[in-house]
């Protein structure tokens, strides 16, 4: 069986790793003409983790992230708000909850998925379409090239692509707020393998150890869509937002340069019952794309990806394997 998999994040590049563990060829296609560093940190919870430990990962993982065993919630008077033992649950699920830069999990993932073939990652190739029948599937490509497989997987992010074609123009729904992100190098004002989170009116930060004495920050702000920086910038602008808190939090953003902070709207798309059609389907923000305040976007991709590879591996038939994973997935994640 050979897999065509439509982009290559993390969770087109894990689909693709799984997929080959369970002895089925996967070819990975991704428009941008190379796999670049890009996002800020990302936190892979004891879920994500299991899904690492399928993919052979999870080790690797430890090495290069930072362990989170407690996350302590603070008001902006400084007034604490609870805490979470991660510590606890990573032992019940038998994997700790880590935070690493986006780019440094991508490319683990990548060199995983190219250490058997280095042709499997193919970048510059965009996806425009695809053609399926009975007895197999086309994607097609900008430049009028085709490749020919047996299951098509759609992991080509939140924007219109392959969902595209199979649901028809959907728009974005815009969340509310934006996002300010960004990169702090060294340890901090943050005690060891904790992280901080703090919640305000209109607005919610968090700072967390990100790997190699860097610590990965966040901060929201209830916005119109399409919002620009002003005169200040976003540095000047994230700085403002968080002025009279009390928390230690600024320090982290003035600690990051004006062109390393992302600025993003935060958008979602609506629940979908139906996943894919024929040897069609759709992987994590394909399909499910979800708001980040709860830190779960790679790390159910990374599931989607061992779930996949499973329902292949054990059922009859290449459509059914699919049919056999959608509702497996749909279930858990509507649960």
């Amino acid at each position: 069986m050979r897999a065509l998999i439509v982009g290559g994040g993390v969770g087109g590049l894990a689909a693709a790793i799984a997929l080959r563990r369970v002895g089925i060829t996967a070819a990975v296609f991704e428009k941008a003409p190379q796999i670049t560093e890009v996002g800020a940190g990302l936190s892979l919870w004891s879920n994500a983790m299991v899904a690492l430990q399928r993919l052979g990962l999870a080790v690797a993982a430890l090495e290069v992230g930072s362990v989170i065993e407690r996350t302590r919630t603070f008001l902006p008077t400084g007034e604490s708000f609870g805490s979470i033992d991660f510590a606890a649950l990573g032992e019940k699920a038998g994997a700790p909850s880590i935070c690493l830069h986006r780019a440094t999990l991508q490319r683990l993932l990548l060199a995983a998925a190219l250490s058997d073939d280095p042709r499997s990652v193919q970048t510059g190739r965009e996806c425009t379409g695809f053609e399926a029948d009975a007895v197999g599937v086309a994607a097609l490509f900008s430049d009028g090239s085709r490749e020919h497989g047996d299951v098509l997987i759609g992991a080509d992010g939140i924007h219109p692509g392959i969902r595209g074609q199979l649901f028809g123009s959907e728009r974005l729904w815009f969340a509310g707020y934006l996002a300010w992100r960004g990169i702090a190098e060294g340890a901090g004002p943050l005690p060891e393998r904790e992280a901080l989170v703090v919640v305000a009116r209109g607005s919610q930060a968090g700072c967390f150890p990100c790997g190699d004495r860097r610590l990965y920050w966040f901060l929201t702000r209830n916005a119109a869509p399409g919002s620009h920086a002003g005169p200040l910038g976003n540095r000047g602008e994230a700085i403002d937002c968080i002025r009279k808190w009390r928390v230690p939090f600024r320090c982290f953003v003035e600690a990051t340069e004006e062109d390393a902070i992302l600025r993003n709207d935060v958008v979602d798309r609506p629940a979908r019952r139906v996943w894919g059609a024929g040897r069609v389907t759709l992987l994590g923000d394909a399909i499910h794309a979800t708001t980040p305040n709860l830190g779960q976007g790679a790390c159910q991709a990374l599931e989607d990806a061992v779930v996949l590879a499973d329902s292949l591996r054990r059922c009859a038939s290449a459509e059914d394997g699919l049919r056999d994973y959608e509702a497996r997935r749909h279930h858990l994640l509507i649960s």
